[in-house]
């Protein structure tokens, strides 16, 4: 049985793999916090049509990972340099000051969903590959 891994070691590889921001909490911190803001959220409607971000197991990992020790969270950003087109010239337009749709920046590039998975995938594998007991997803 290989020894413990290191924190350090776990957010370099995370940042190694093109993750922007990692971080690491005991599955015995405090989230009740968190969990208000989340249910407060939830009861305001602003999940619309993500009926999804109400599963209680996103407010309780252990539902999920009955032996969670640790959490990891990574992030990254979906920033893309692209720039929208600039306004066409008055002359010609219909209305002055019409301008181009905007789109949000999430929108632009490649799906960020397959980023992620694809990232996370090859992170959880490296995890298991640790040591024994080790378990992500």
């Amino acid at each position: 049985m290989k020894a413990p891994i290191s924190s350090i070691l776990v957010k370099q590889k995370a940042l190694e793999l093109g993750f922007h921001k990692v971080g690491i909490a005991s599955k015995d911190a405090d989230f009740d916090l968190e969990k208000q803001r989340l249910q407060a959220w939830l009861d305001k409607g602003y999940q619309a049509d993500m009926a999804w971000m109400a599963n209680p197991k996103r407010q309780d990992i252990q539902l999920v990972m009955p032996e969670v020790q640790s959490l990891i969270c990574v992030a990254i950003n979906y920033y893309t340099a692209d720039q929208r087109p600039p306004n066409p010239p008055l002359e010609g337009r219909a209305e002055a000051g019409v301008e181009y749709a905007k789109i949000s920046r999430y929108g632009w590039g490649r799906d960020y969903h397959k980023i992620l998975h694809k990232k996370l995938k090859v992170f959880a594998n490296w995890l298991r590959s640790q040591g024994e007991g080790i378990e992500a997803r």
